[in-house]
């Protein structure tokens, strides 16, 4: 481990839309990329546990593909339903490895 972070995959997991679904503690976490960065979510959806990884993504927000619910994945937080959030998770690039924070962060609204 390097400080709290595991590598989880490597960018070639990355599928033809910049996504991967991995398991960091026994929780399936969805990879996004967005522009650069690679962005990460807990891929459960709180309403109905839609699985995120597999939502419409505009920008850095995407969509549940259950109810369309939107979360922003810098900050966790659902755009339409205050209060309404998303596990994230801080990630690392090392060569071609991608590293999650163990420790997710619930965003506080």
């Amino acid at each position: 481990m390097d400080g709290g972070f595991i590598p989880v995959a490597t960018l070639d997991v990355l599928d033809a839309g910049g996504r991967a679904v991995v398991q960091v503690d026994g929780v399936a976490v969805a990879l996004f990329r967005v522009g650069e960065e690679i962005l990460a979510v807990a891929d459960a959806c709180p309403h109905r546990a839609g699985p995120l990884s597999e939502g419409d993504l505009v920008g850095d927000v995407v969509h549940c593909p259950l109810h369309t619910w939107p979360f922003d994945l810098r900050s966790g937080l659902c755009t339409r339903h205050p209060g309404v959030q998303v596990r994230t998770y801080a990630v690392r690039i090392q060569g071609a490895h991608i590293l999650v924070s163990a420790s997710g962060r619930v965003p506080t609204p």
